[in-house]
């Protein structure tokens, strides 16, 4: 396989550079909006069922810091297109890993959240694996839409599998300090199945040689009709794609926005960040045949991440042991001490 050159990979990595800035800063404005929503009243329950959770997000929307942050990811999903067709997945999701740099001191300055020196050396550890993944020697991306559906369907299955049981572990742990990050976790995958859906749609959309014209945007959810009239197999894979990429992406949405509402958004975000990172890359390699040329290098950035993750989530946990135990006490202290009765 070629290596992508040096114009393309400068465009695309600015392209996930910009991207990163959109999505770091629309997390933290969306934390904030739903620490305020919290203070209204206004929670988000996903075992309450889909209607409660289409009210919830309707009232989230009147949230200005809600919907300010929700808007910069809007913007932040046409750059990231572009480049995952340029350079491929693996390159523009370690690049985009790096948004720590933006995502960190903007969560200390907007929510006021401290966190421990160890924690910032997971922190750390997640912001350089990326780096190293972006010297292992990428692969261009050749995408066989025929041949990878395979392979597709098996990744589908592992991954959502995984997705169930750590939702199914939420329900049974509701209440319990442990349930956000199983919530995290399932919804961080299904965020993460929508950046390989984006994969396909954008190599899809290389693959038909016409660029982006006027009427792509009405091909994106219409493509089956240009397949249907001739148009080949890369316009029915922009339709299945695009609807890919929305359906993942929506049913994502109430799993992370509800663990950002549970838990410590520089700790959640590190995790829902790593397996948007993890997932992706696996399907780089298994599913869209991309290689690296230094294995090693990958390899050790993969440990990085997983050392990282392990070690945010125990500290997750503590703050949510923490804080459920100081709301308790609050609670004692201020209900109003009755009078004894002097039965003398």
């Amino acid at each position: 396989m070629s290596e992508v050159d040096l114009t393309t990979a400068i465009i695309g990595i600015s392209l996930a550079i910009f991207t990163t800035l959109c999505f770091n800063l629309g997390i933290v404005y969306q934390k904030k909006g739903l620490k305020e929503a919290k203070l209204q009243g206004v929670e988000i329950k996903t075992e309450e069922g889909f209607i409660r959770i289409i009210k919830t997000f309707g009232k989230l929307f009147t949230v200005r810091s809600w919907l300010i942050g929700a808007i910069m990811g809007i913007i932040g999903w046409f750059p990231y297109i572009i480049s995952i067709g340029m350079v491929g997945v693996l390159v523009t999701e370690p690049v985009m890993a790096t948004g720590f740099i933006f995502f960190v001191p903007a969560a200390m300055k907007i929510l006021k959240e401290r966190v421990g020196i160890i924690e910032y050396i997971a922190i750390g550890l997640l912001t350089i694996s990326p780096i190293l993944i972006g010297f292992a020697g990428i692969s261009d991306v050749e995408l066989d839409l025929i041949e990878f559906v395979p392979s597709l369907i098996i990744f589908l299955a592992i991954s959502l599998s995984v997705c169930i049981f750590s939702l199914t572990m939420a329900k049974k742990r509701r209440g319990k300090s442990i349930e956000g990050l199983f919530i995290m976790f399932g919804g961080a995958i299904l965020f993460a199945l929508g950046g390989s859906a984006t994969n396909i749609l954008a190599q899809a959309l290389q693959q038909t040689g016409e660029g982006f014209q006027w009427y792509t945007l009405f091909e994106l959810p219409f493509g089956i009709f240009w397949f249907l009239f001739g148009g080949g197999i890369a316009h029915l894979w922009i339709f299945l794609g695009f609807w890919m990429m929305a359906a993942f992406n929506i049913s994502s949405l109430p799993y992370y926005q509800g663990g950002f509402q549970k838990g410590k958004i520089l700790i959640m975000y590190p995790i829902l960040d790593s397996i948007a990172l993890l997932l992706p890359i696996t399907a780089g390699i298994f599913v869209f045949k991309q290689t690296f040329s230094n294995f090693p290098l990958f390899f050790i950035a993969l440990i990085c991440s997983v050392f990282a993750t392990i070690v945010l989530s125990k500290y997750q946990a503590a703050v949510e042991s923490m804080d459920s135990i100081e709301s308790d006490s609050d609670k004692e202290s201020s209900e109003p001490t009755k009078p004894s009765t002097d039965l003398e």
